[in-house]
């Protein structure tokens, strides 16, 4: 009997409660079917917005591996998605505004090595999911083994919570099912495809352009209109008389359950008795279990640091002997030393900044990454504090980048210089996104950043880092003005605010230094009262009307020509967008690493084409 009447209580509840929560799933059940059209509608640039990054949804079945060949992507920029029981796939892309053939709009190109029998339809749809923008003339010039560009259409959007996702519509596809995929909204998703006529009829095989919310749908605006107030308030009825007939089923099975057991304990005391005391140990034992898996839960705090006392320092510097000076800064001498069997960089400051000292110290104790510097220790004592870091052996990429053969280095080949782009963007991207809290470098630039012996970067120097909080206010005003002139962005010039967008703009002046092998300020004609910023050139190669053939005229001369065009080009692109004026404008680093990681991958191939030549496998010129 109890059993029977808690079935029909939840055949009550589900009868006040499910036409009110689920109101979407019957209005998509009673959508129509929709027919074949085949148009595709580039998304129209913006002014502002030159580059950003976007998602292509895969739905085609193929392996991973495969998506990363015909995306030329890395597995990193692969999101799985369940559609109903499928596994379906976001890439996420570098999207750029361009023009293809006269039509201008936002793309990302990719190249497709061409199968027999393959057509430009079968490609695209089989392929890239039906995604490709058709140029013209592809079905008299498509031949077996051409590699050809496939013009993947994109988005972007000023609104910096949302990321444009490509979609092509399926069977059975509404858009109030595609908002519920993609964590958009209808009214959103109509906005950005003004072609759509009834947010009812979509059809297979269109393309849409959904804005996807990066941190789910947020909630409704609290001045909605009437019918949104009916409906809430029709929710809350609901579930007030789900409540009410919740108790009284409860309290009617407690009723007849007490009946049930003074019955059976009239027949046998002892039995009730025992099963009592079974339930109390199960919930004890589930008491402990769950105790037990929280206490073994790892909690992301890393270790403490060695501290070392000042004996040990003394031995490891021979008493901070000059001969073992390796750098010098603003807050001291760096020695190149040796604890136990380890060489190790010790930076030695004065403790009257010890305020800025101890910023470092706490920051970089938490950070542990192969693309940042990792402090190994500290002591203090005699009005000094000592830094122990991890030695980096070949310097600064400042020397390696700038003159260096009077340093006696040899010049970087272009794959290493992509490879130093993407490991500085991953160890920034580290900081700024995935440790427990938000951290900003604030002096983002090449002496800040080292060079292994095989040539691979670490970020350096945390000294002036600041705390940032995960919160919506992203940002803080600094006491006075950090960092390097040439490397600042104009809102931390002008108002002193300082984001992880700070690093970001910082970090494409890198790139540009990578790129012409030119330092961030640069003496006009030779003249030392007259300085040009690295930043205003850079604009300047987009300004002009044929960009390509200004940004040749730029290229590092120590590169000798041997480099791939169209990866420094796209590198040029990205250093653009991290140079944005505007901080919404430039992207997160997390992006910055997934299309620097793809140029890393195209100029690995083109050097494998030219057949081992010495003089780019080498990672430096040999100066032939």
């Amino acid at each position: 009997m109890p059993r029977l009447m808690a079935s029909w209580c939840c055949i009550l509840i589900l009868y006040f409660l499910f036409p009110l929560i689920f109101p979407k799933i019957i209005t998509n059940l009673a959508s129509a079917a929709p027919t074949q059209l085949t148009n595709i509608y580039p998304f129209p640039c913006s002014d502002h917005i030159k580059m950003c990054s976007a998602f292509l949804y895969q739905h085609n079945g193929l392996p991973e591996q495969n998506i990363t060949n015909f995306y030329s992507v890395n597995a990193s920029a692969i999101k799985p998605i369940s559609y109903n029981d499928r596994q379906d796939y976001l890439v996420n892309v570098p999207c750029t505004c361009k023009d293809v053939n006269g039509t201008v709009g936002y793309f990302y190109d990719t190249s497709y090595k061409l199968q027999p029998e393959d057509t430009f339809a079968n490609v695209s749809n089989d392929i890239y999911s039906g995604q490709a923008w058709k140029v013209g003339g592809e079905e008299k010039s498509y031949r077996a083994e051409d590699v050809v560009t496939m013009h993947l259409l994109c988005g972007c959007v000023d609104d910096e919570p949302q990321t444009v996702v490509t979609y092509t519509v399926q069977e059975h596809d509404t858009l109030s099912s595609i908002g519920d995929l993609l964590s958009s909204q209808v009214s959103d998703i109509q906005n950005l495809n003004p072609y759509l006529t009834s947010p009812q009829f979509v059809d297979v095989g269109w393309l849409l352009y959904v804005p996807m919310y990066k941190n789910g749908v947020p909630p409704p605006p609290s001045t909605a209109g009437e019918k949104h107030k009916a409906h809430k308030w029709a929710v809350l009825i609901g579930i007030l008389s789900a409540v009410t007939v919740l108790s009284m089923c409860t309290v009617i099975v407690f009723i007849l359950r007490r009946n049930r057991l003074q019955r059976r304990s009239k027949e046998d005391p002892a039995a009730i008795s025992k099963s009592f005391s079974t339930k109390k140990t199960m919930s004890l034992q589930k008491q402990y279990m769950y105790r037990d898996n929280t206490e073994d839960m790892p909690v992301f705090e890393s270790e403490r640091p060695v501290i070392y006392s000042l004996e040990e320092i003394a031995e490891a510097t021979s008493d901070f002997d000059d001969s073992r000076i390796i750098g010098a800064g603003g807050y001291g001498s760096v020695y190149y030393g040796t604890i136990g069997k380890q060489e190790v960089a010790i930076k030695k400051m004065r403790s009257n900044k010890s305020k800025e000292f101890m910023a470092e110290l706490k920051v970089l104790c938490k950070i542990h990454h192969i693309n940042v510097v990792e402090l190994l220790g500290y002591a203090s004592g005699d009005d000094h504090l000592y830094l122990v870091y991890e030695y980096v052996p070949n310097g600064s990429l400042n020397e390696h980048l700038h003159q260096p053969m009077q340093k006696g280095h040899k010049p970087l080949s272009w794959t290493t210089r992509t490879q130093i782009a993407v490991d500085t963007a991953r160890g920034i991207e580290y900081i700024h996104d995935h440790t427990k809290a938000r951290y900003v470098h604030r002096d983002i630039k090449t002496s800040n950043i080292l060079l292994d012996e095989a040539m691979r970067a670490k970020v350096a120097d945390f000294g002036l880092a600041k705390l940032v909080g995960r919160t919506n206010e992203d940002e803080f005003l600094a006491t006075r003005l950090v960092g390097t002139p040439g490397y600042l962005p104009p809102e931390s010039v002008k108002e002193l605010q300082i984001t992880t967008k700070t690093d970001v703009f910082a970090f494409g002046v890198v790139l540009a230094e990578l790129i012409t092998g030119k330092r961030a300020l640069i003496r006009e004609n030779g003249d030392p009262n007259k300085m040009k910023s690295l930043i205003s050139i850079i604009h300047e190669i987009f300004q002009n009307e044929d960009p390509e053939t200004t940004l040749e005229s730029f290229i590092d001369e120590n590169l000798k020509g041997c480099y791939p065009m169209e990866d420094i080009y796209k590198m040029t692109e990205i250093a653009d967008w991290c140079l944005s004026e505007n901080a919404i404008n430039r992207p997160e680093m997390r992006e910055v690493v997934v299309a620097l990681s793809q140029i890393r991958t195209s100029s690995t191939e083109w050097e494998a084409s030219l057949g081992g030549d010495s003089v780019v496998f080498s990672g430096v010129f040999n100066g032939r």
